[in-house]
């Protein structure tokens, strides 16, 4: 339900999807840029700055969501409540480690696991990662938009800039080593499009944010574990 104009007075579309660029921009510059360069190149030093500048990076947002708690689709308490395992969530549970169970059969032709990473690093770094992208993209983006707009165009706006936020790293590879991944950049869109979506409905549906941050940590950990 959309509140009337006067309990939105505080929030406006540009607002909204200016402080989501915003995001981008830090993500782009903190996360890829700064991640990226040779600076942390020791013991484990990608990880721990990993860790770092993400949670940096979701700071303003957890202030966003503060200030303007009152004029959100969920207010903050109840935003960040108990997950609810109803349906939609364990239904979306199984269809992540099918699709994943699939993807390694066709990548490995068998049973595979990746023994290359840092097994208690890399769950941490993909839960950081899956925490601090529900509380940006969907704790306040689509929780403040679909106060503003329609649930549909909430949910549209939210997810193409959720996508956009993943390019930047592309072309900051391309930059350091010199060739354009055109294939890993139009795949992962295609995902992190139908994931978007996914996500909102999570929340809208879970009344609760841990119910995508859940999803979102659990799908990340088992593409790099198995695929």
């Amino acid at each position: 339900m959309i509140l009337e104009p006067s309990k939105q007075k505080n929030l406006s579309l540009n607002k909204i999807v200016l402080s989501l660029n915003f995001f981008i921009i830090l993500w782009a510059v903190v996360t890829d840029a700064w991640g990226y360069s040779d600076l942390f190149d020791f013991s484990n030093g990608k990880y721990i700055y990993g860790y770092i500048s993400r949670l940096i990076w979701v700071i303003p947002a957890f202030m966003l969501i503060v200030k303007y708690s009152n004029s959100l689709y969920m207010s903050r308490k109840q935003l960040f409540s108990a997950p609810r395992f109803n349906k939609l969530f364990i239904i979306t549970i199984l269809v992540s480690i099918v699709l994943v169970f699939f993807e390694m059969l066709i990548y490995h032709r068998g049973l595979w696991f990746n023994k290359e990473v840092n097994l208690s690093l890399e769950i941490i770094k993909l839960i950081v990662v899956g925490f601090v992208e529900e509380t940006v993209f969907r704790g306040w983006g689509y929780n403040a938009l679909a106060q503003i707009v329609s649930d549909r165009q909430a949910i549209i706006i939210s997810t193409i800039l959720f996508v956009l936020l993943h390019w930047p790293a592309y072309f900051i590879k391309f930059y350091r080593f010199g060739t354009f991944d055109f294939m890993g950049i139009a795949l992962q869109s295609v995902s992190v499009l139908v994931w978007g979506v996914v996500f909102c409905m999570l929340l809208k549906k879970g009344k609760s944010l841990w119910n995508p941050i859940i999803v979102h940590a659990f799908y990340d950990i088992m593409v790099v574990l198995f695929t």
